[in-house]
């Protein structure tokens, strides 16, 4: 007795996988990940020293900021971020950066500190 059709076919992980990610919205989010790790060259060192990407929220890329001048001086400098963005991780993945004020050394410095980003009074939106 043979087994019905949909039992036969096996497929690998692989072949399935990228359907199953784009029906999840997931396909997105992953390819604009390496924006986190791109970021201090993407800011540049002087900004990096300042700021550390933590996540990315939908669409939009949250950057933790120790102070609220560097906050200031991002928010203007936003429209150029993006773009350089855009220009590393490609375009329509990341629309917009949040800042968000809080400990922004990061986990190569040294102690990364509280890592939760958010709360009732720490979060600046742009």
């Amino acid at each position: 007795m043979s087994r019905p059709a949909k039992y036969r076919k096996f497929r690998s992980v692989g072949s399935v996988l990228p359907r199953v990610l784009k029906g999840l919205k997931l396909d997105k989010v992953l390819a604009a990940q390496p924006a986190v790790d791109l970021w201090p060259q993407i800011a540049g060192p002087k900004t990096a020293e300042h700021t550390r990407a933590v996540e990315v929220d939908g669409n939009t890329l949250v950057v933790v900021v120790d102070s609220p001048a560097w906050i200031a001086q991002l928010r203007y400098l936003k429209p150029q971020l993006l773009k350089k963005i855009s220009g590393r991780v490609g375009k329509g993945l990341i629309g917009d950066v949040r800042f968000v004020l809080g400990n922004a050394e990061s986990k190569w410095q040294g102690e990364r500190g509280n890592d939760e980003v958010g709360g009732a009074n720490s979060e600046l939106r742009s």
